[in-house]
């Protein structure tokens, strides 16, 4: 697994031998509950950001269960991407339908959102957001499902709207 001095560089406890051992330990145990997942990059980040908080491997491991098989949208993290093909299409569909203005401009422009939006899915933003604000996200995520990840991600389209437009 190359992703692993990666994830979160320069973090006191991750970017060290321990710490990639453990985030080892957990997306290799979880390879080995599902082969049809297996390793997908962004699981790194996830993975990471479970074992910050949980503090124990295999509670990091079984919340991690927990997100892909009863959370998030079925085959995300197959090796097709099958389903983050598929959450991309709603998003794009939604953002026409919230922020029109702002979609016909980036579709002028030749900018798919996907570009951006994917690897805030794949992540669960842990990539791309401050990790408390990460945190806040996934306790909503946990009680309401997948679909608030295209609330957040509308919702960062929408705070950006106006710097986007001029773009």
């Amino acid at each position: 697994m190359q992703d692993l001095p990666r994830t979160f560089p320069g973090h006191p406890w991750l970017d060290t031998k321990e710490g990639h051992a453990a985030l080892r330990r957990v997306l290799v145990g979880y390879s080995f509950r599902d082969s049809d997942v297996g390793y997908c990059q962004g699981l790194n980040y996830v993975g990471a950001l479970l074992l910050l908080v949980m503090k124990i491997e295999e509670d990091a491991f079984w919340m991690l269960a927990v997100l892909l098989e009863n959370v998030l949208v079925n085959d995300c993290y197959m090796t097709n991407l099958s389903g983050c093909h598929v959450e991309q299409r709603v998003f794009k569909d939604i953002l026409v339908k919230k922020c029109p203005r702002l979609a016909a401009h980036l579709e002028a422009l030749e900018f798919d959102v996907s570009l951006v939006a994917t690897e805030w899915f794949l992540c669960v933003f842990s990539k791309s957001l401050p990790s408390e604000t990460t945190l806040r996200v996934w306790d909503v995520l946990f009680y309401e499902g997948a679909k608030v990840l295209f609330h957040v991600a509308l919702a960062i389209f929408k705070m950006k709207e106006e710097e986007l437009l001029v773009a």
